[in-house]
């Protein structure tokens, strides 16, 4: 009967040394990545100026695919995800106002009421949406960053 004891004993001590050693990792690899999540909310907190330049997502998107986003809190994870959706629309809408820029400087000529031509007007009446939507943005990132998990 001994002979099943040591063995079941050793196994089970190696169980409990190997869910050990990945607690501690997943505890540093959790730090490195809020860090650079941190970084990356920085960045954009930066980049958001008004000019519509486009915010970066690959730090959020790399967690999110490579399934370290489970190394996050709850918490954690739905303020992150409801930032970063709001970064993907700004991306998208910021990409909309270069399109109609463009447009704008290369398209038909025909004039709107006060004169302006419709791809002009369309264009500012974007860049204005942006440019509001930004500082809202911008407010949420830097409330994020104000909480008290990045620590």
């Amino acid at each position: 009967m001994s002979f099943f004891i040591e063995p079941f004993l050793g196994v089970l001590a190696a169980f409990g040394l190997g869910r050990l050693w990945d607690w501690i990792k997943d505890r540093r690899n959790k730090g490195k990545l809020k860090e650079n999540l941190r970084n990356e909310l920085e960045k954009c907190m930066n980049l958001l100026t008004g000019e519509g330049k486009l915010l970066p997502t690959m730090m959020w998107n790399s967690t999110v695919t490579s399934g370290d986003v489970k190394l996050l809190s709850f918490d954690e994870r739905t303020n992150l995800s409801s930032v970063y959706f709001d970064i993907e629309n700004h991306n998208y809408e910021a990409k909309r106002v270069r399109d109609s820029a463009v447009i704008a400087q290369t398209g038909p000529r025909d004039s709107t009421r006060d004169g302006k031509k419709a791809a002009i007007w369309h264009w500012e009446r974007l860049s204005k949406a942006l440019i509001e939507n930004e500082k809202v943005l911008k407010q949420q990132i830097s409330e994020l960053l104000k909480e008290s998990w990045w620590k």
